[in-house]
């Protein structure tokens, strides 16, 4: 019974394996199938959308044998597309597009640019442009505003503006002025605009900037119509529209209604405090926006920033500012993007202002050499308490393009406030003022004389090695010159002494000329330079209190008779030995006077006034 259990339950195990077997033979037929079926469908289905094959090529062919075959053809064998068919058909395709959207008007805008082609030709004469101008105003006539978004028409448009008389100019801006809005915040049309305000009458001018009043803020914050709008603001609006301009950014309530009394954002709340807090949170608002789109280049946007600066908070003063840490260069640029930055830096916090320096990093070039850009580094020399942050990323960008900064009208001003700051000598007393205004800043805890002398020994050195070394280009003009000297006072030791030494051979060299507007002359005899070397003697007597090498003994030591008989000449030379008789001492003297004594003869027969004082002070 065992046995034939044992047995029984073989032959079930077996019967089950086999059944569970023709299962799985029948379970992978039918998935087989499916798969078959489903891949069958898929073809079908994708042949349905295939692009058509001509050559063997899906992109311009059609189906069947052929385009099989082409497929294994050898390329250099195939037929190669006809393009300039295809361009044929492409402009077809495209003019029967105009046609459909200019509708009933296609064939006059044909006619129009027919004879616009003659109108804008630089050889066309007054009287047959003025025939062309009726012309085309016949034709467009009451049709002005169904063509004025389109890219040829518009332009046919500002050929009209510019070229007709103000009959037609305001007969065309009668149609145009339902549209105006429209058509300032279109690609092409916001064109015809641009020439109604440069070519149209007075009158129109202002129309069209009044119709503006209500969407100045969205305008601003298109990419399309803000160069309109800046455009407008800074060169054909007057003060009063200026004024409304703004005061839409001030809040909604100023969209259509305006105020002649309110000529900034702090008179919105001068009678009434209460509504300090809304106007500052709108006007944030609007310039958020803004901002966010990358659109602060333009100057009307930085007037009203500006305003918002003088008057916020210090915490949202904080946010801007880390939102224009990137845009420090493209401020430096104009006026008021200067003042945002240097009104960023003194009300900033110590972290504020690393953030700003941190936004000038290899552009320290630039922004000193812009025409307002170098007020924000003055700026920051004069509060960033942190002399060595200064140094790393300022001053290290100032010594690579240290000869190019001089030579700028712009730049050798940063240089000249790093070794003179705030001197009267140097500076007009409105930057001295203006400057003046963030001494008393919370963050800035520093003594100013201990900051200025952190920064001149920072620069001082480098800057008399730049004289020693290119002594040409320090002594090549009158305003060079003046650079040259303040960097000569401030400096001491050794460094010094060089750049002493290389000035004194570069002058009393015969063959040193200084070459200014066209025109050849002696240094000696260079009315800048000789200024400038008076000045340097008169220094001498400072230098000798500090125990240091004066200019006039090294200069003196280089005096050959040759050189001295060559200055003799010069009545600007000779008022040059005149001050180092004076301004000298002792030893030095005698020296000078032993020079000079073997030309007294000669220098007897000159007639100039430096002569004959010279003369005097021999005898």
């Amino acid at each position: 019974m065992a046995k034939r259990k044992g047995h029984t339950d073989t032959e079930s195990k077996t019967k089950k394996f086999k059944s569970h077997a023709v299962a799985n033979d029948i379970v992978s037929n039918e998935n087989n199938i499916s798969h078959d079926d489903t891949a069958k469908s898929k073809k079908e289905k994708r042949g349905m959308y295939e692009k058509p094959l001509i050559n063997g090529n899906r992109k311009y062919g059609v189906t069947g044998e052929k385009g099989k075959q082409g497929i294994n053809q050898n390329p250099e064998q195939t037929e190669k597309p006809n393009w300039m068919e295809i361009k044929k058909q492409k402009k077809e395709l495209k003019e029967k597009y105009k046609a459909k959207k200019l509708n009933d008007i296609y064939e006059i805008a044909i006619r129009a640019k027919k004879i616009g082609e003659k109108l804008r030709r630089s050889d066309c004469k007054a009287l047959e442009r003025k025939k062309l101008t009726l012309q085309i105003h016949d034709l467009l006539r009451s049709h002005y505003n169904k063509v004025m978004l389109t890219h040829d028409l518009s332009r046919i448009i500002q050929w009209m503006i510019k070229y007709s008389d103000q009959k037609i100019q305001r007969e065309i801006y009668a149609e145009l002025k339902p549209f105006i809005t429209e058509m300032i915040s279109s690609k092409y049309a916001k064109n015809c605009v641009k020439s109604v305000l440069k070519y149209g009458p007075l009158d129109l001018k202002h129309e069209v900037i009044s119709n503006c009043y209500g969407n100045i803020v969205k305008f601003m914050s298109h990419s399309v119509s803000a160069p309109l709008i800046e455009l407008m603001y800074t060169k054909y609006i007057k003060n009063a529209e200026k004024r409304y301009f703004k005061q839409e950014f001030y809040g909604d309530m100023y969209k259509q209604a305006k105020d002649n009394e309110i000529k900034s954002l702090s008179d919105v709340y001068k009678t009434a405090e209460n509504m300090k807090a809304a106007t500052l949170s709108a006007v944030k608002g609007n310039l958020t926006r803004i901002l966010n789109k990358k659109l602060l280049h333009y100057t009307f946007v930085q007037t009203i920033l500006l305003e918002y600066l003088h008057e916020c908070s210090a915490e949202d003063r904080s946010e801007m500012i880390v939102m224009l840490k990137d845009s420090v260069v493209e401020l430096s640029q104009t006026k008021p993007g200067s003042k945002i930055v240097v009104l960023c830096i003194w009300h900033g916090t110590n972290k504020d202002r690393k953030l700003i320096m941190k936004g000038l990093k290899e552009n320290v070039k630039t922004v000193s050499m812009s025409e307002h850009g170098y007020l924000i580094l003055l700026a920051l020399f004069d509060t960033v308490d942190d002399t060595v942050l200064i140094r790393k990323i300022i001053l290290s960008e100032i010594q690579k393009d240290l000869t190019d900064m001089v030579q700028n009208e712009y730049g050798k001003h940063v240089i000249l406030y790093l070794v003179a700051r705030r001197s009267p000598r140097y500076f007009h007393p409105n930057i001295i003022s203006y400057l003046e205004q963030g001494d008393k800043n919370e963050a800035s805890k520093k003594l100013p004389d201990v900051r200025e002398k952190e920064l001149c020994d920072s620069i001082s050195d480098l800057l008399l090695d730049a004289v020693t070394k290119e002594v040409a280009t320090w002594l090549s003009n009158s305003s060079m010159a003046m650079v040259t000297l303040a960097v000569l006072n401030a400096g001491v030791g050794e460094k010094l002494k060089q750049a002493f030494e290389s000035i004194a051979k570069y002058i009393t060299d015969p063959d040193t000329k200084i070459k200014e507007e066209d025109t050849e002359h002696k240094v000696v005899e260079h009315s800048g330079l000789h200024m400038m070397l008076k000045k340097l003697i008169q220094n001498d007597t400072k230098l000798r209190e500090k125990n240091e090498a004066t200019f006039g003994e090294i200069l003196i030591s280089h005096l050959e008779i040759n050189v001295i008989e060559e200055w003799i000449e010069f009545n600007r030379g000779c008022f040059l030995l005149v001050f180092l008789l004076e301004n000298e001492i002792g030893l030095t003297v005698d020296t000078l006077r032993s020079k000079l004594n073997p030309i007294k003869a000669a220098l007897k027969s000159k007639t100039s006034p430096g002569a004959k004082i010279l003369f005097k002070k021999l005898s």
